[in-house]
Protein backbone atom coordinates (compact mmCIF):
# COMPACT_ATOMS: atom_id res chain seq x y z
CA UNK A 1 0.00 0.00 0.00
CA UNK A 2 1.18 3.03 -0.45
CA UNK A 3 1.34 5.75 2.26
CA UNK A 4 1.88 9.68 1.45
CA UNK A 5 3.66 12.37 4.14
CA UNK A 6 0.38 13.59 4.91
CA UNK A 7 -3.13 11.83 4.56
CA UNK A 8 -6.67 13.95 5.44
CA UNK A 9 -9.54 12.39 7.03
CA UNK A 10 -11.75 12.36 3.79
CA UNK A 11 -9.01 10.13 2.37
CA UNK A 12 -9.30 7.41 5.06
CA UNK A 13 -13.09 7.67 4.43
CA UNK A 14 -12.77 7.20 0.41
CA UNK A 15 -10.51 4.51 1.18
CA UNK A 16 -12.15 2.05 3.66
CA UNK A 17 -15.96 3.24 2.30
CA UNK A 18 -15.10 1.83 -1.13
CA UNK A 19 -15.64 -1.71 -2.47
CA UNK A 20 -11.88 -3.04 -2.96
CA UNK A 21 -10.94 -5.90 -0.91
CA UNK A 22 -7.46 -5.22 -0.27
CA UNK A 23 -8.49 -1.45 1.06
CA UNK A 24 -10.72 -3.07 3.71
CA UNK A 25 -7.83 -2.89 6.43
CA UNK A 26 -5.80 0.17 6.49
CA UNK A 27 -2.54 0.77 8.17
CA UNK A 28 0.08 3.78 8.35
CA UNK A 29 1.43 6.50 10.11
CA UNK A 30 1.94 9.92 8.68
CA UNK A 31 1.15 13.57 9.45
CA UNK A 32 -2.60 14.76 8.67
CA UNK A 33 -3.78 17.38 6.34
CA UNK A 34 -7.03 19.10 7.01
CA UNK A 35 -9.54 20.13 3.98
CA UNK A 36 -11.52 23.32 4.66
CA UNK A 37 -14.16 21.09 5.12
CA UNK A 38 -13.46 19.11 7.38
CA UNK A 39 -14.08 21.57 9.80
CA UNK A 40 -17.48 20.77 9.54
CA UNK A 41 -19.13 17.14 10.32
CA UNK A 42 -17.42 13.54 8.45
CA UNK A 43 -18.68 10.41 9.33
CA UNK A 44 -16.14 7.76 8.35
CA UNK A 45 -18.27 4.21 8.01
CA UNK A 46 -15.58 2.30 9.48
CA UNK A 47 -13.47 1.40 13.03
CA UNK A 48 -10.23 3.69 13.16
CA UNK A 49 -7.87 2.69 15.58
CA UNK A 50 -4.93 5.60 16.25
CA UNK A 51 -2.00 6.15 18.63
CA UNK A 52 -0.70 9.10 18.71
CA UNK A 53 3.21 9.13 17.93
CA UNK A 54 3.85 12.64 18.10
CA UNK A 55 2.75 16.27 18.49
CA UNK A 56 -0.92 17.88 19.77
CA UNK A 57 -4.08 18.25 18.11
CA UNK A 58 -7.50 18.05 19.11
CA UNK A 59 -10.19 15.97 17.53
CA UNK A 60 -13.91 16.46 17.84
CA UNK A 61 -16.26 13.34 18.46
CA UNK A 62 -20.24 13.77 18.04
CA UNK A 63 -21.05 16.42 20.92
CA UNK A 64 -17.58 16.56 22.22
CA UNK A 65 -13.85 17.77 21.57
CA UNK A 66 -10.85 16.01 22.68
CA UNK A 67 -7.29 16.94 23.22
CA UNK A 68 -4.46 14.64 21.81
CA UNK A 69 -0.75 14.19 22.70
CA UNK A 70 1.77 11.60 22.84
CA UNK A 71 0.26 8.47 23.72
CA UNK A 72 -2.93 9.16 22.84
CA UNK A 73 -5.37 6.21 21.89
CA UNK A 74 -8.72 7.22 19.66
CA UNK A 75 -11.35 4.80 18.67
CA UNK A 76 -13.74 6.30 16.00
CA UNK A 77 -16.71 4.01 15.53
CA UNK A 78 -18.82 3.53 12.69
CA UNK A 79 -21.85 6.17 12.85
CA UNK A 80 -19.10 8.22 14.59
CA UNK A 81 -19.19 11.93 13.45
CA UNK A 82 -15.61 13.57 14.02
CA UNK A 83 -13.76 16.41 12.77
CA UNK A 84 -10.22 17.44 13.70
CA UNK A 85 -10.10 21.14 14.50
CA UNK A 86 -6.10 21.61 14.69
CA UNK A 87 -3.18 19.88 15.11
CA UNK A 88 0.79 21.12 15.66
CA UNK A 89 3.48 20.47 12.45
CA UNK A 90 4.76 17.25 13.99
CA UNK A 91 1.34 15.53 14.59
CA UNK A 92 1.35 12.03 13.74
CA UNK A 93 -0.22 9.18 14.33
CA UNK A 94 -0.22 5.24 13.52
CA UNK A 95 -3.66 4.46 12.41
CA UNK A 96 -5.45 1.29 11.69
CA UNK A 97 -8.78 1.28 9.47
CA UNK A 98 -11.30 -1.24 9.16
CA UNK A 99 -13.92 -1.20 6.41
CA UNK A 100 -18.02 -1.38 8.00
CA UNK A 101 -18.09 -5.13 6.42
CA UNK A 102 -14.88 -6.09 8.20
CA UNK A 103 -16.58 -4.94 11.47
CA UNK A 104 -19.80 -6.32 10.66
CA UNK A 105 -18.62 -9.70 9.62
CA UNK A 106 -16.06 -10.37 12.11
CA UNK A 107 -16.59 -8.52 15.61
CA UNK A 108 -20.30 -9.93 16.55
CA UNK A 109 -18.57 -12.66 17.04
CA UNK A 110 -15.94 -11.63 19.01
CA UNK A 111 -18.61 -11.15 22.44
CA UNK A 112 -15.77 -10.52 24.46
CA UNK A 113 -14.44 -7.41 23.33
CA UNK A 114 -17.95 -5.82 22.94
CA UNK A 115 -17.30 -3.99 26.37
CA UNK A 116 -13.93 -2.66 25.16
CA UNK A 117 -16.19 -1.64 21.66
CA UNK A 118 -18.81 0.15 24.04
CA UNK A 119 -16.43 1.48 26.22
CA UNK A 120 -14.96 3.72 23.44
CA UNK A 121 -18.50 5.10 22.05
CA UNK A 122 -18.64 6.90 25.20
CA UNK A 123 -14.74 7.33 26.01
CA UNK A 124 -13.19 7.76 22.51
CA UNK A 125 -9.87 9.36 23.58
CA UNK A 126 -7.81 6.83 26.67
CA UNK A 127 -4.22 8.41 27.50
CA UNK A 128 -1.95 5.42 27.76
CA UNK A 129 1.23 5.17 29.51
CA UNK A 130 4.50 4.33 27.93
CA UNK A 131 4.70 0.83 28.34
CA UNK A 132 0.77 0.12 26.98
CA UNK A 133 2.05 2.50 24.00
CA UNK A 134 4.21 0.14 23.30
CA UNK A 135 2.29 -3.03 23.23
CA UNK A 136 -0.47 -1.15 21.28
CA UNK A 137 2.37 0.23 18.93
CA UNK A 138 4.11 -3.58 18.07
CA UNK A 139 0.39 -5.01 16.79
CA UNK A 140 0.06 -1.75 14.52
CA UNK A 141 4.14 -2.78 13.59
CA UNK A 142 3.28 -6.24 12.84
CA UNK A 143 -0.49 -5.10 10.56
CA UNK A 144 1.04 -2.58 8.53
CA UNK A 145 4.52 -4.86 7.81
CA UNK A 146 1.80 -7.55 6.80
CA UNK A 147 0.12 -5.21 4.46
CA UNK A 148 2.59 -3.78 2.92
CA UNK A 149 3.71 -7.06 1.98
CA UNK A 150 3.02 -9.61 -0.52
CA UNK A 151 -0.93 -10.35 -0.97
CA UNK A 152 -0.96 -13.88 0.01
CA UNK A 153 -3.51 -16.47 0.56
CA UNK A 154 -3.77 -16.34 3.75
CA UNK A 155 -2.73 -12.28 4.38
CA UNK A 156 -6.08 -11.08 5.70
CA UNK A 157 -6.81 -14.40 8.08
CA UNK A 158 -3.19 -13.33 9.58
CA UNK A 159 -4.64 -9.34 9.37
CA UNK A 160 -7.84 -10.18 11.15
CA UNK A 161 -6.11 -12.49 14.13
CA UNK A 162 -3.81 -9.47 14.48
CA UNK A 163 -6.48 -7.04 14.65
CA UNK A 164 -8.43 -9.23 17.06
CA UNK A 165 -5.29 -9.45 19.53
CA UNK A 166 -5.28 -6.03 19.56
CA UNK A 167 -8.43 -5.59 20.22
CA UNK A 168 -7.83 -8.02 23.28
CA UNK A 169 -4.57 -5.99 24.47
CA UNK A 170 -7.07 -2.88 24.46
CA UNK A 171 -9.35 -4.91 26.86
CA UNK A 172 -6.89 -5.94 28.98
CA UNK A 173 -5.44 -1.81 29.42
CA UNK A 174 -9.50 -1.18 29.83
CA UNK A 175 -9.74 -3.71 32.55
CA UNK A 176 -6.74 -2.74 34.63
CA UNK A 177 -8.09 0.95 34.76
CA UNK A 178 -11.38 -0.09 35.56
CA UNK A 179 -10.41 -1.22 38.77
CA UNK A 180 -10.03 1.89 39.92
CA UNK A 181 -13.52 3.08 39.17
CA UNK A 182 -16.35 2.41 41.63
CA UNK A 183 -19.18 0.15 40.40
CA UNK A 184 -21.74 3.13 40.42
CA UNK A 185 -19.66 4.86 38.34
CA UNK A 186 -19.31 1.91 35.96
CA UNK A 187 -23.14 1.18 36.04
CA UNK A 188 -23.59 4.64 34.67
CA UNK A 189 -21.16 4.88 32.11
CA UNK A 190 -23.04 1.44 30.85
CA UNK A 191 -26.54 3.33 30.48
CA UNK A 192 -24.48 6.03 28.55
CA UNK A 193 -22.91 3.92 26.39
CA UNK A 194 -25.81 1.92 25.48
CA UNK A 195 -27.93 5.22 25.42
CA UNK A 196 -25.42 6.90 22.80
CA UNK A 197 -25.56 3.15 21.01
CA UNK A 198 -28.82 2.92 20.13
CA UNK A 199 -29.47 7.03 19.46
CA UNK A 200 -26.80 6.55 16.89
CA UNK A 201 -28.82 3.49 14.96
CA UNK A 202 -32.20 4.64 15.70
CA UNK A 203 -32.10 9.05 15.84
CA UNK A 204 -33.98 8.92 12.25
CA UNK A 205 -36.90 7.89 13.61
CA UNK A 206 -36.84 7.77 17.11
CA UNK A 207 -35.99 11.66 18.74
CA UNK A 208 -38.22 11.32 22.64
CA UNK A 209 -36.17 10.39 25.43
CA UNK A 210 -39.10 8.68 26.97
CA UNK A 211 -38.63 5.90 24.53
CA UNK A 212 -34.94 4.91 25.15
CA UNK A 213 -35.64 5.22 28.58
CA UNK A 214 -38.12 2.23 28.10
CA UNK A 215 -35.18 0.29 26.32
CA UNK A 216 -33.09 0.57 29.48
CA UNK A 217 -35.91 -0.31 31.82
CA UNK A 218 -35.49 3.46 33.72
CA UNK A 219 -36.89 6.32 34.07
CA UNK A 220 -36.79 9.42 31.51
CA UNK A 221 -35.91 11.12 34.33
CA UNK A 222 -32.75 9.01 35.43
CA UNK A 223 -31.99 8.73 31.98
CA UNK A 224 -31.61 12.54 31.46
CA UNK A 225 -29.34 12.32 34.87
CA UNK A 226 -26.90 10.08 34.26
CA UNK A 227 -26.33 11.31 30.47
CA UNK A 228 -25.88 14.56 31.76
CA UNK A 229 -23.39 13.71 34.55
CA UNK A 230 -21.55 11.58 32.34
CA UNK A 231 -21.24 13.83 29.32
CA UNK A 232 -22.36 17.23 30.70
CA UNK A 233 -25.06 17.40 27.87
CA UNK A 234 -28.56 16.56 28.26
CA UNK A 235 -30.02 13.77 26.28
CA UNK A 236 -32.13 15.49 24.29
CA UNK A 237 -28.51 17.28 23.61
CA UNK A 238 -27.04 14.28 22.26
CA UNK A 239 -30.40 12.92 20.28
CA UNK A 240 -30.80 16.57 18.38
CA UNK A 241 -26.74 16.51 17.94
CA UNK A 242 -27.28 13.06 15.77
CA UNK A 243 -30.20 14.74 13.61
CA UNK A 244 -28.27 17.82 12.87
CA UNK A 245 -24.95 16.12 11.94
CA UNK A 246 -26.55 13.45 9.59
CA UNK A 247 -28.77 16.26 8.08
CA UNK A 248 -25.25 18.32 7.84
CA UNK A 249 -23.50 15.17 6.18
CA UNK A 250 -26.44 14.59 3.84
CA UNK A 251 -26.83 18.30 2.39
CA UNK A 252 -22.50 18.31 2.39
CA UNK A 253 -21.40 15.23 0.65
CA UNK A 254 -24.40 14.20 -1.14
CA UNK A 255 -26.90 15.69 -4.42
CA UNK A 256 -30.22 14.13 -2.59
CA UNK A 257 -32.93 16.84 -2.28
CA UNK A 258 -34.31 19.12 0.64
CA UNK A 259 -37.42 16.90 0.33
CA UNK A 260 -35.57 13.67 0.51
CA UNK A 261 -33.29 14.35 3.06
CA UNK A 262 -36.88 15.43 5.15
CA UNK A 263 -38.22 11.97 4.56
CA UNK A 264 -34.59 9.93 5.20
CA UNK A 265 -34.68 12.29 8.72
CA UNK A 266 -38.42 11.08 9.49
CA UNK A 267 -39.47 15.13 9.50
CA UNK A 268 -43.37 15.61 9.03
CA UNK A 269 -42.51 18.15 5.66
CA UNK A 270 -40.04 20.21 4.45
CA UNK A 271 -40.84 23.43 6.37
CA UNK A 272 -40.86 21.74 9.71
CA UNK A 273 -36.98 20.55 8.86
CA UNK A 274 -36.25 23.58 7.80
CA UNK A 275 -37.30 25.52 11.00
CA UNK A 276 -35.74 22.01 12.86
CA UNK A 277 -32.01 22.56 10.97
CA UNK A 278 -32.30 26.77 10.58
CA UNK A 279 -32.78 26.65 14.62
CA UNK A 280 -29.76 24.73 15.74
CA UNK A 281 -27.48 26.31 12.87
CA UNK A 282 -28.13 29.54 12.30
CA UNK A 283 -28.60 28.40 8.35
CA UNK A 284 -31.77 26.90 6.06
CA UNK A 285 -30.67 23.66 4.13
CA UNK A 286 -30.42 25.65 1.36
CA UNK A 287 -28.20 28.47 2.83
CA UNK A 288 -25.64 25.80 4.28
CA UNK A 289 -25.84 23.59 1.37
CA UNK A 290 -24.62 26.69 -0.92
CA UNK A 291 -22.25 27.70 1.73
CA UNK A 292 -20.37 24.85 2.38
CA UNK A 293 -20.60 22.83 -1.19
Amino acid sequence: MHTADFISIRQIARNVNNDNLNEEILAFDTGFSIENEEAFPLRINALVIALCLSGTGKIGIDLREYKLKKNSLIVIQPKNYIFLSQYSPDFRCAVVACSKRVVDDVFPRLTDILPILIHHRTEPVTQLSDSEADDIFSFYSFLRSKLKGPRTTFLKQKVLCMLQAALYEMMDIHQKNSERIDNQRSRKEEIMAKFILAVSEEFRTQRQVAYYARKFYITPKHLSAVVKEISGRTAGDWIENYVVMEAKVLLKTTDKTIQEITLMLNFANQSFFGKYFKHHTGLSPTAYRKKFS
